[in-house]
C-alpha cells in the first residue's frame, strides 16, 4: 500500500510528501492525519444553513430564478431540516411579497410542499408577464 500512495496524489500532494523529513511518521494513521490536517482547508466543504439563509431574491429577478438558486444551494447542504429550509426560503423573499405573505399565512410543512407553492406562483408570474406582453403588442399598429 505504501508503494501506491504517491501514485494517487496530485502534484501538490506529491510535493508535500516529498518535502517531509525521513521517518516523519510511525504509522499510517499518523500519515493520514497529517495529510488531512495539511489539505483540509483546500477541500470544498459542504454548505450549511447559513449559506442557505444568504440566498435572497433580487429586484426584478424572476421568481423561478430565485427558486433555482435556492434549490441548488439546498442540495449542497447535508442534513438540513425542512423547517430550517422553509424559514430560509421565506426570509430570502424580499421582492415577491405575495408569495411571502401566502407562506407566512399557510406555512408549508415540507420542502416539497414549499417548492410546489413557489412553482405555482412562478407559473402565475410567467402567465402574467405573457399577458402584459400580449397587451403591449395589441397596442402596436400592424406593419
Amino acid at each position: 500500500m505504501a508503494n501506491y500512495f504517491p501514485v494517487v496524489l496530485d502534484q501538490a500532494g506529491h510535493q508535500w510528501l516529498l518535502g517531509l523529513p525521513e521517518d516523519s511518521f510511525d504509522s499510517w494513521e499518523e500519515l493520514r492525519q497529517a495529510f488531512i490536517d495539511n489539505f483540509i482547508a483546500t477541500c470544498k466543504q459542504p454548505g450549511n444553513k447559513y449559506d442557505l439563509e444568504r440566498i435572497r431574491d433580487r429586484k426584478n429577478e424572476p421568481l423561478r430564478d430565485y427558486i433555482q438558486r435556492f434549490s441548488d444551494m439546498r442540495l449542497k447542504i447535508p442534513k438540513i431540516s425542512h423547517d430550517e429550509a422553509i424559514s430560509a426560503f421565506i426570509k430570502g423573499l424580499r421582492f415577491h411579497e405575495a408569495l411571502r405573505n401566502k407562506l407566512l399565512r399557510k406555512r408549508p410543512t415540507t420542502v416539497a410542499e414549499l417548492l410546489a407553492m413557489a412553482k405555482n406562483y412562478a407559473d402565475a408570474d410567467d402567465a402574467e408577464k405573457l399577458i402584459r406582453e400580449d397587451a403591449r403588442g395589441a397596442d402596436q399598429p400592424p406593419q
